[in-house]
């Protein structure tokens, strides 16, 4: 998901984080530091390893989000495309599978039937 460039990400991550653990599931999520930019691909490649599956933030257009998607897909790990309703869709292999939201209640309860199915 977008970080910096988002106003609503820490909003966004504390609500997945709180859908997430009503399923007993740990979420790996983007860290955001202004002053350092923290990418470890090497810590990346691991946790996406590791995952049971991958929800993708496409929203904002922002190249880092597609690279890392482009990571999960060459891992062949299941993946769930979201993007706030208007945005821009780029390169992707499952562009028609993208759901869209419209605002932050939309958005946890489409987490909430993300992980319903995907678990």
């Amino acid at each position: 998901m977008p970080m910096g460039s988002d106003e609503d990400a820490s909003k966004k991550q504390h609500l997945i984080q709180q859908v997430a653990r009503t399923r007993d599931l740990v979420v790996h999520l983007p860290k955001y530091d202004s002053s350092k930019p923290s990418f470890d691909i090497h810590r990346e490649l691991e946790e996406l390893k590791g995952s049971l599956f991958v929800i993708a933030d496409l929203s904002l257009e922002r190249p880092s989000c597609y690279y890392e998607l482009g990571i999960a897909e060459a891992l062949e790990k299941k993946i769930y495309l979201i993007a706030r309703a208007g945005t821009t869709i780029h390169q992707t292999v499952n562009r028609k599978d993208i759901q869209y939201y419209r605002d932050m209640n939309h958005l946890q309860i489409l987490i909430d039937n993300i992980i319903q199915h995907a678990i």
